[in-house]
């Protein structure tokens, strides 16, 4: 009877839940077993290659896979979780086709992710914007490149220096990456205007803390800020943006100017869909798991019964690190090796076998800057700019799910390197309808 077949039931698409399903699959030939898959969206992003799709070197659709397609031996519900019920192992969700629906199960993965961490900064929700998923990347592009066109047709000399200010808040990984690349795509758009000739955008990245980009390690964090600097990109550490109403950013050291592009990338936070659970929860929100990745009880170390926690929405205890407590960082590196564990220990947990603990010593980091600028640390050894962007480059295309999107993407980057960068704005594809209704006004 099909009832009697295990149900596993798998909370988001991202990197962890994706690959946890693809993991599930392959034991599904062997260990009978139902998997459904949840997500809000139909499509995977590999969140790595946003960068490149803010710089022009990807098209935004080559960074994302259909997960239907992908995963075809899964039922996929697009559907937001309203609700997760522990105790009766149920989950509820609103469906994209406007129905709720109950569904049980019989193991529960949970790889919801993060979503963009904001401050109720004055402001902000009305002119920032993040840059955590493809549609953003693709509208930070789209709106840089047409902040360039209209500062080359005003002659009001104030909004044209609007125009050309772009600001990024948060000087992490992501914002340092972004903003490398956004900045070369400006450098080359400007030299298609003639009336911008003698032009610089002004460029400022704005962090809390005494340097940027701590990942790639203190070495490399500092090499990196003397890089950005040495570009012209006006780099404010120790400070931070405490309004930005009317597009007038002020910030804490008493400068303030207008600004084109506000662009927030200051930290990720534990999806608050959690918040509708009854899952044990951490200080910071997160689901607190053990190193076999079962959620449990922080204080008391209580397992909950079926249920398994990963990637960026839990708290995993790091046991390879020398000083404990110690955990694992958000990053996709993670998310996918945890994945692995998760998936074979749920196979375990339903054929009675050993579970299995999740360690691994971190390999490294890669960072891009832009083309032929970046740095890494790979097991100890440290790149700078060409060597680092093509181990970037190369890491992460060996980490691009599917064949298909492996062959875009390099496809994407032989002919962007022949025919150099596009700087068409398609601003409009942001509001497609907004054309016709005006014309349906008129």
């Amino acid at each position: 009877m099909a009832d009697s077949i295990p149900h596993v039931l798998v909370l988001g698409g991202g990197s962890a839940g994706y690959t946890t399903v693809k993991q599930l699959q392959k034991h599904a030939a062997t260990v009978p077993m139902r998997i459904t898959l949840v997500d809000q969206n139909t499509y995977y992003t590999y969140l790595p290659f946003l960068p490149e799709v803010a710089g022009g070197h990807i098209a935004p659709k080559d960074v994302t896979v259909e997960l239907r397609r992908a995963l075809r031996k899964t039922r996929v519900i697009q559907g937001k979780v309203t609700g997760i019920t522990s105790a009766d192992k149920t989950v509820t969700i609103a469906t994209a086709g406007g129905d709720d629906r109950t569904l049980g199960y019989d193991q529960l993965v949970v790889a919801l992710g993060s979503v963009t961490r904001t401050f109720p900064t004055p402001g902000l929700e009305e002119y920032g914007i993040g840059f955590k998923s493809v549609e953003e990347a693709a509208y930070v592009r789209a709106k840089l490149l047409d902040n360039i066109a209209k500062a080359a047709a005003t002659r009001d000399e104030d909004e044209r220096r609007r125009l050309l200010t772009s600001i990024f808040v948060g000087g992490g990984y992501t914002g340092v990456e972004a903003i490398g690349e956004l900045f070369d795509v400006s450098q080359a758009a400007i030299k298609t205007y003639p009336s911008l000739a003698g032009e610089h955008p002004r460029w400022v990245l704005i962090d809390a803390l005494d340097r940027v980009a701590p990942e790639v390690g203190p070495e490399l964090s500092k090499w990196t800020l003397e890089s950005l600097r040495a570009r012209g990109i006006d780099v404010r550490l120790k400070t931070t943006m405490p309004s930005c109403e009317g597009g007038v950013v002020k910030l804490s050291d008493g400068d303030e100017f207008a600004t084109g592009l506000l662009v927030w990338t200051a930290g990720v936070k534990p999806n608050p869909l959690l918040d509708a659970s009854d899952l044990p929860r951490g200080p910071k929100g997160h689901l607190a798991a053990n190193a076999k990745l079962q959620v449990e009880a922080e204080d008391t170390h209580e397992v909950v019964p079926g249920v398994w926690g990963l990637g960026d929405v839990a708290q995993v205890p790091d046991l390879t690190a020398d000083k404990q407590p110690a955990y694992y960082p958000p990053n996709a590196q993670n998310a996918v090796r945890q994945a692995v564990v998760a998936a074979d220990n749920v196979v375990a947990t339903i054929t009675g076998k050993p579970l299995e603990e999740y360690r691994h010593p971190s390999i490294g980091t890669v960072a891009s800057y832009g083309v032929a600028k970046g740095a890494a640390n790979i097991k100890g050894i440290k790149m700078t700019n060409l060597l680092a962007w093509l181990a970037h480059r190369a890491y992460h295309v060996y980490a691009m799910p599917t064949l298909n999107r492996k062959a875009r993407i390099v496809i994407g980057w032989v002919t962007g390197a022949v025919s150099g960068r596009d700087a068409t704005s398609l601003i409009k594809e942001t509001d497609p309808r907004r054309t016709f209704v005006e014309a349906s006004k008129s």
